[in-house]
């Protein structure tokens, strides 16, 4: 165990417990939702476990550890269910959480049940002896199943994002408080941690005698501590996604549901009409100005130009804003001023779409073709 430290303690013992605010704000939060619900569960477990740390720390210096071997609040095998049941809820409209789903959360009440054992509570200790105690090699399977259990609900959270993303680029052309970018960072964040410390403290314990300890132990509980206030403010504040129809069961694809001459009606409107220049353009306004279903359009968009829905239409906006940024004209205007002429919404979709397209920031663009003639808008075909 790493040396008290009142500064560090306190610091952890202030962040978390904001963070268990946050937690129960989420779960009065009206109107209720089962994503806050979730949200709320997974802060819980995360500032618990900081909270467990401090308070470690407070009971040491006061050589109480035996007391705090029979109430070690730490919950492993709750962060990955909250953390995938919280992801599936914010994204998939049609989800509920069921009662077979609560199979889930039964190695949690396991897990408080081990934790009230002799097997915990030697083999804990035991870890700092040597030899170790025999117990401890249980402390340590459980433990690292308990990473296990993180990484690999991560990994499927991150594919349900990363699906319902791709879901999104298949409709819209921006994705302002869509995309949900921002969870990301949490659940790398989240799996990360622990893999990360238990491998460092597996290295510490064999290579360093525990050395390294006094360093890194109340460090990185600080970290988690502020961490887990930061994503109970996050999600305070982010609203629910204003997006309807996706669900993460899988459609048929309809292969036949293509035409060459939809290609082409879908350009001229493209050039002629301009709607790419309306900053809310989705599938489904392009789909009535062209007199043809979302799925229909979506597909020739996916097979005759290489692109989904979001690509293909930033692709004219770009061209769009190439063709105003050469205009001696438009010197007085911004790029980003520019930019929303186009019908860009954000400033990152903006230096996203225009990096990918052109291989350029925007700026580097503007200062390599400051002397290029006034070019027309092509058609992104390719």
């Amino acid at each position: 165990m790493s040396s008290p430290n009142p500064i560090l303690t306190t610091i952890i013992f202030v962040f978390a417990a904001q963070a268990l605010v946050l937690g129960v704000l989420l779960l009065i939060k009206r109107p209720r939702s089962q994503s806050n619900i979730f949200l709320s569960l997974l802060i819980f477990f995360f500032a618990l476990m900081a909270l467990n740390i401090a308070l470690v720390n407070v009971m040491r210096s006061y050589g109480m550890m035996e007391t705090f071997r029979y109430v070690q609040l730490e919950m492993l095998y709750g962060i990955g269910p909250a953390l995938y049941f919280y992801t599936k809820s914010i994204t998939d409209n049609e989800f509920r959480f069921s009662k077979k789903d609560l199979i889930h959360f039964v190695p949690v009440v396991l897990e408080f049940i081990f934790y009230r054992t002799a097997f915990y509570r030697l083999g804990s200790d035991g870890l700092y002896d040597t030899p170790s105690h025999p117990y401890t090699k249980y402390y340590l399977a459980e433990q690292w199943l308990g990473v296990l259990s993180i990484t690999i609900y991560t990994i499927i959270s991150l594919l349900v994002l990363f699906r319902y993303q791709n879901w999104l680029k298949q409709r819209f052309s921006n994705l302002e408080n869509k995309s949900l970018n921002w969870l990301k960072a949490p659940i790398i964040i989240y799996s990360g941690f622990w893999i990360g410390w238990n491998i460092l403290t597996e290295i510490d314990r064999f290579v360093f005698d525990r050395g390294l300890r006094d360093a890194y132990f109340l460090p990185a509980f600080v970290g988690l501590a502020i961490v887990s206030y930061w994503i109970g403010f996050k999600g305070y504040i982010k609203a629910r996604t204003k997006t309807s129809g996706y669900s993460s069961r899988k459609t048929k694809s309809d292969d036949g549901a293509h035409n060459p001459k939809w290609a082409n009606k879908i350009t001229k409107v493209m050039e002629i009409q301009k709607p790419y220049l309306d900053p809310e353009l989705d599938l489904a306004k392009l789909s009535a100005l062209v007199d043809l279903n979302p799925k229909q359009v979506s597909h020739t968009i996916n097979r005759s130009f290489s692109k989904n829905f979001y690509e293909y239409v930033n692709s004219y906006r770009v061209e769009a804003f190439k063709q105003l940024a050469s205009d001696p004209e438009n010197k007085k205007l911004t790029l980003l001023g520019l930019a929303f002429e186009c019908g860009f919404k954000s400033k990152s979709t903006f230096n996203d779409a225009f990096k990918k397209i052109t291989g350029k920031t925007p700026s580097q663009y503007v200062n390599q073709q400051k002397k290029s003639p006034k070019r027309s808008i092509r058609s992104p075909r390719s």
